[in-house]
């Protein structure tokens, strides 16, 4: 029998994947499985058709599937086995960095989305299911980290142990502007991890570490309209003590942080910085998930100065936004949106006013 090769099985395995994908249902995704499993006879075959397989989940076409679906529940469903599809490749491929990545990135943005999110909402009466939820979401954000972490590490190898014996500038600079995004995704796991079981120490130890990521991931890459969302929890939110922390382990990351918001116009106040990183965040995203800028500000800066006017604008501008016109965000942009009508609706868990007859 003719043997077509590596090609032919390469193509195979990239069409399953891509409509599966595409579909966001199981049975695409269990054809992808069993089109891999099924060239276990011819190892360069095997080999060349997991790469394919890898290479379509870690690229943006692979994530676009999921990030530009308009049914969240859909990709709710979908995602579990994507994710064990990732971590099933990336163990016959351990080396792979960008799929370390992609299995990092994608459990962090489901944990948020599909985990974390949803026990926020629950009622009152609920808090023993969304105490149990929220502790879900930590493990499923701290293996997020890991994997991205990992990633660092394929990439860049001592990278792990640099940050881990407190040489942080050390381990910053082996990091380039390709890692950028990476490191974001790895700071935003470290801080949702903290934010999901706030009571956990070791984790709350380390956040120094996941401060010093976002930074460097803004002095690497300040066109991601992401990193400065997260910037404005950080101004806003984290407790002061844990920048100093970093400042002091790190100068030359200190350094950059003083001259980026002095060149902007910043100042040394969190209030500012945070409504600069706002202003940054919706420009850079022009409309594209500009949702989520607008959520963190309401939830971040209107509750904490129990601003109720600034509350409902900030949300009201993220229900303002076009889902379908920034098909690539389509998602989070609906997710964000449910989230805001949420809020406006229970806006007796946020202020301490009595909103009745209002």
């Amino acid at each position: 029998m003719k043997d077509n090769g590596p090609m032919n099985a390469e193509r195979t395995i990239r069409a399953g994947l891509c409509a599966g994908l595409r579909a966001g249902i199981r049975a695409g995704l269990c054809a992808g499985i069993l089109g891999v499993l099924s060239l276990a006879s011819c190892a360069s075959i095997r080999r060349s058709a997991l790469r394919a397989a890898a290479d379509i989940l870690s690229s943006p076409e692979g994530a676009g599937a999921f990030t530009s679906d308009d049914d969240p529940r859909l990709v709710a469903d979908a995602l579990p086995l994507a994710l064990k599809l990732h971590e099933v490749l990336l163990e016959q491929d351990p080396e792979n960095a960008a799929l370390a990545g992609a299995t990092g990135r994608n459990y962090v943005m489901y944990s948020g989305a599909f985990v974390q999110m949803p026990a926020e909402m629950l009622a009152d009466e609920e808090w023993e299911r969304a105490n149990r939820e929220r502790k879900r979401a930590g493990r499923l954000f701290r293996r997020g980290r890991d994997y991205l972490l990992r990633a660092l590490e394929l990439e860049h190898e001592g990278f792990v142990e640099a940050l881990d014996s407190g040489d942080y500038d050390g381990a910053t600079s082996m990091l380039s502007r390709s890692d950028a995004s990476t490191a974001y995704w790895a700071a935003l796991g470290w801080l949702a991890t903290a934010a999901a079981d706030p009571f956990n120490m070791e984790t709350a130890a380390s956040l120094d570490k996941a401060v010093l990521l976002l930074y460097r991931a803004l002095e690497l890459d300040d066109s991601d309209p992401g990193v400065h969302d997260a910037m404005i929890q950080v101004q806003l939110s984290l407790p002061s003590a844990v920048t100093a922390t970093m400042r002091e382990r790190a100068p030359a990351t200190a350094a950059f942080m003083d001259e980026y918001y002095a060149a902007a116009g910043a100042g040394g106040e969190a209030r500012g910085r945070a409504l600069f990183h706002y202003d940054r965040a919706v420009t850079l995203a022009d409309g594209a998930n500009a949702a989520g800028p607008n959520l963190t500000m309401a939830s971040a800066l209107a509750v904490k100065e129990q601003d109720v006017p600034a509350f409902r604008e900030y949300l009201d501008r993220a229900l303002a936004m076009d889902a379908d016109a920034h098909p690539e965000t389509r998602l989070m942009t609906i997710i964000h949106q449910n989230r805001a009508r949420w809020m406006l609706e229970n806006m007796e868990n946020f202020f301490l006013v009595d909103f009745q007859g209002d």
